[in-house]
């Protein structure tokens, strides 16, 4: 959290840049032609985040943004209104003649809703206003329309934010730096999309112009082939224009994907940029957060990407396309055999040993190059009938998946980040080659909705039994890497036990409650000592949980302890104690493995510290109720200490009751 921290503090302390970049960013987003380019939904929804993490003030975040779209449309309108059918004629729009004629015709289709409507339809949302007052439209009419329309707009951007920043903040509560591992996920994700979404939509009027004079130079020839590729090329062609794409992106990943494997095969230490990524990522790797990329790797995992693909496959020869699937299984068993092969070729080393794993090398990255074949077949096939924009939305979903589970790779330290590049330029290869051949010998009833409906749903039944069953060994699969040291009872009494820090370290370094106690032994039995003096356990926190935090009148008896961490590690063991007379509190005892094992000469035993604290309910805009540490009153610890002193099997090795900074010392005798 200390990383963002203070641009969140400059935004707090400087309202009016924040508030000026949001108005900027929904003027920009409403002007003629310029809107295409605007990332605004983005901005809009972050904007949000910051009021729901208290940042920023709701009233002149939802202002700027209201005030700028409707803004803009009204600048928009007054082009059309004054230029009239000159206005196509004129620079932006003389360049994207394609887009003018479905605005004028989305206008014809719904009339006057059409303000209102284009506002949340990509692509023809640029040129609506403009094309109205084009076409006369009067303007008490449209100031009426473009109002209400754009204070729903504003809403609709700013609500959805305010409710992600809320989630971010509850994850706050968890973990700190889990807040950084959030918003980097959720920044490569929604860079992704709009990249994939701008290329799909937005530079296709360009090509439109290159195709044209490409077809006019071929047609002009005498030779008959010549003229047979003009009209291959022509923008009248519905064709031409993604064969000519995907040859592009073809040709540009084979390239990038020659230069990355030519310097992967040619020296034998890591970039740095592939060690900086990976010690960037495993320095704010937290527990809540791997769930979450544990979960998100599994999902690629060639189990589930496996019966994805088979469903689609089905799919295709049930319809009788057997080119497409005859293309598509070609395509994924080259995937296949290109992973193999390349591992077994260079060998490159992973980040760290993964025991139990099938593929022991690294370079590229298998979770990467078969979810990028897997999810980029599927675009392709599912948008081939789909309008332009409805391939753009296609493509960035499939990408955007593609992107949290490569994500997850890094984040685990799985794979280094040319690992991951080159699976995607190679997938990316194997797709464009694979759209060719769809886009120039297209599929008759294939029913792309059905297709794409069906594979997903396979998608997600398969990942989520994957993750259901086998969850459990990739969590220790995954488990972040920490060293182990043994020392001598003696030396563990003398003095080591001081160097273990007196306070629970939060993500930000930042300490937090005092240990009550250190304790050398096992867990069951400390449970047994605890059990007999009415602790319960609690079940180990999963995000499901997080669910019941949703419920803003949920008992505290009813939502489980956060999962505070300490040195980014989650407690072993967690118990409960309920308050006497205080059904809104409650002593939570978490339990946390050291890195120490103390060897008393018949064998190693593990070492762990032990915190105690009081925990209450904190309620927020009635939106939910976490579970969060309040202060206590003096003897909380002291009683806990002594109902560990009291037990027969437990005997005092040292106490620290004479430095205040130092817990007592309890050794179960086994």
């Amino acid at each position: 959290m200390e990383y963002i921290q203070p641009y969140l503090d400059y935004f707090s302390q400087n309202p009016e840049w924040a508030i000026a970049v949001i108005f900027l960013i929904a003027f920009g987003e409403a002007l003629l032609i310029i809107g295409l380019f605007v990332p605004s939904t983005a901005v809009l929804v972050g904007a949000g985040m910051l009021v729901g993490t208290g940042h920023l003030e709701f009233w002149p975040v939802f202002l700027a943004t209201t005030i700028g779209a409707i803004l803009g449309d009204q600048i928009s309108y007054w082009a059309g209104r004054l230029f009239g059918e000159q206005l196509k004629t004129m620079w932006p729009l003389n360049r994207y003649p394609n887009l003018v004629a479905r605005g004028e015709d989305f206008v014809r289709q719904h009339g006057g809703k059409s303000i209102a409507i284009g506002r949340f339809v990509p692509g023809v949302k640029a040129v609506v206003p403009g094309i109205v007052g084009m076409l006369g439209m009067s303007q008490l009419y449209f100031v009426i329309v473009n109002f209400s329309s754009g204070v729903f707009w504003g809403a609709a951007h700013i609500f959805p934010g305010m409710l992600l920043g809320q989630s971010i903040m509850l994850a706050g509560e968890l973990s700190g730096r889990l807040v950084v591992v959030l918003l980097i996920l959720l920044a490569t994700l929604a860079i992704a999309g709009w990249l994939i979404r701008l290329a799909a939509a937005g530079i296709s009027p360009h090509l439109d112009q290159v195709l044209n004079r490409l077809s006019r130079w071929a047609s002009s020839k005498n030779s008959r082939s010549m003229r047979r590729l003009g009209r291959a090329l022509s923008p009248q062609n519905p064709r031409s224009l993604l064969i000519v794409l995907f040859a592009a992106i073809l040709v540009a990943a084979l390239v990038a994907l020659v230069d990355l494997f030519a310097r992967e095969a040619g020296r034998d230490t890591m970039s740095n940029m592939d060690i900086s990524v990976f010690r960037m990522l495993q320095e704010i790797r937290n527990a809540p957060a791997d769930e979450l990329m544990i979960t998100a790797t599994m999902l690629g995992d060639g189990l589930v990407l496996t019966a994805m693909f088979s469903v689609m496959v089905g799919w295709l020869l049930w319809r009788k396309a057997w080119r497409a699937a005859f293309a598509a299984i070609i395509v994924f068993v080259s995937g296949k055999l290109f992973v193999l092969l390349i591992k077994l070729g260079l060998q490159r080393q992973r980040p760290f040993e993964l025991e139990g794993i099938n593929e022991l090398f690294s370079f590229p990255s298998s979770h990467a190059t078969m979810s990028a074949i897997a999810f980029g077949v599927l675009a392709v096939l599912a948008s081939h009938a789909m309008s332009r924009w409805g391939r753009a939305v296609v493509y960035a979903i499939c990408g955007m998946i593609v992107t949290a589970i490569a994500f997850s790779r890094l984040y685990l330290g799985a794979h280094w980040l040319s690992d991951v590049i080159g699976g995607l330029f190679f997938a990316t290869v194997l797709v464009a080659a694979f759209g060719i051949v769809i886009e120039a010998i297209p599929p008759r009833r294939i029913r792309p909705l059905g297709l794409l409906g069906a594979t997903f749903l396979a998608f997600m039944a398969a990942g989520a039994a994957h993750i259901d069953f086998n969850y459990g060994k990739a969590e220790q699969l995954y488990a972040a890497r920490s060293a182990t040291r043994d020392i001598a009872l003696e030396q563990w009494q003398s003095g080591d036990w001081k160097k273990l820090p007196p306070r629970r370290i939060d993500l930000a370094g930042r300490p937090e409650e005092q240990f009550a106690a250190q304790w050398l032994g096992g867990l069951d039995e400390l449970k047994q000592v605890l059990s007999t003096a009415g602790w319960a356990e609690s079940p180990g926190w999963k995000w499901r949980d997080s669910i019941n935090y949703l419920n803003p009148g949920a008992p505290l008896d009813e939502l489980r302890p956060r999962p505070a961490l300490h040195e980014g590690l989650k407690a072993k063991l967690t118990m409960v104690l309920p308050v006497p007379d205080r059904a809104d509190q409650r002593l939570v005892l978490r339990t946390y493995r050291t890195g120490l094992q103390v060897n008393d000469g018949s064998g190693a035993v593990p070492l762990y510290l032990l915190s105690v604290t009081r925990e209450g309910l904190r309620r927020r805009f009635h939106l939910y109720s976490v579970p969060a540490a309040i202060p206590a009153p003096e003897g909380d610890e002291a009683q806990f200490r002594g109902v560990l002193a009291a037990a027969k099997q437990v005997r005092i090795v040292a106490n620290g009751a004479a430095e205040p900074t130092s817990p007592a010392l309890l050794m179960a005798i086994h």
